[in-house]
């Protein structure tokens, strides 16, 4: 009696195995394969973001670059909503993906460039998909000296699109004691207002087509607290610096590269 009931548990505990098996084989979809990679370029040349990753700055989470919506593909729930890719400094963007064909869009009025939507993206395999953009402004010609604990910035900015509300706002200057330095990330920010005229610093009219700028930071004029936090939140004394141009009615800048200042 013993050794029938120790069989007939065994086969009972192997059938719910089996089960439980099927169930999860049923349920379970496969992950991403392929890998999308591109930038977002004008002229050729690289689009300098906010660095939006959640894995950098998680309170940043609406800075997503691009919007994707799978309409074919291999993705099996590939009707639930838009896939969110996020850009770092750089302007380069990747994401895990599903094979298939894609819309792609920008969040509006979120990137320092002009809106696209239903931009068609077709991924199989490993897919290269840099994006031509137009900004509302362009910096050129950007030198800087760091000199007697004063940063200089000197550059060209310039009017691209022909959108007439996208208007100069200001011009930024931030920094950090790590390589991420823009309005995200910074241990202090000073914003100088499109017009300025003084004390050494310019910025063109707000509704002009651009020209000359420059803009400067103290260190020593810094407060105890943004002082206390270049100290506290980087080693070694580096501090690093960035140049922000914003446009009126776009909620992040164009940015230049991170500038190491010690």
């Amino acid at each position: 009696m013993k050794k029938i009931n120790k069989i007939t548990l065994l086969i009972m505990l192997l059938a719910a195995a089996s089960v439980l098996v099927q169930s999860c084989g049923k349920d379970n979809l496969s992950y991403p394969t392929s890998t999308l990679t591109g930038h977002f370029l004008y002229n050729g040349q690289p689009v300098g973001l906010l660095q939006t990753s959640p894995d950098i700055n998680s309170a940043n989470g609406t800075g997503h670059a691009l919007a994707l919506t799978q309409i074919t593909g291999a993705q099996q729930r590939y009707s639930v909503g838009e896939i969110q890719v996020y850009a770092k400094h750089d302007g380069s963007f990747t994401g895990k993906m599903f094979d298939g064909t894609y819309t792609v869009r920008t969040l509006t009025s979120k990137m320092p460039f002009e809106d696209f939507t239903g931009m068609p993206l077709t991924i199989k395999g490993d897919t290269q998909f840099d994006i031509q953009v137009v900004p509302y402004w362009w910096m050129t010609n950007l030198t800087t000296t760091f000199v007697g604990n004063v940063f200089t910035a000197t550059f060209n900015v310039a009017k691209v699109s022909t959108n007439a509300a996208r208007t100069l706002q200001y011009v930024q200057i931030a920094v950090s004691p790590t390589n991420f330095a823009d309005a995200a990330a910074f241990s202090a920010i000073r914003t100088f207002n499109a017009g300025t005229n003084a004390g050494g610093i310019i910025v063109p009219a707000a509704a002009g087509s651009g020209g000359a700028v420059t803009v400067k930071l103290d260190l020593s004029t810094l407060t105890t607290a943004e002082k206390s936090a270049l100290v506290a939140q980087g080693p070694g004394g580096h501090i690093w610096a960035s140049v922000a141009v914003k446009t009126t009615g776009i909620t992040d800048a164009l940015y230049s590269d991170v500038i190491p200042l010690q």
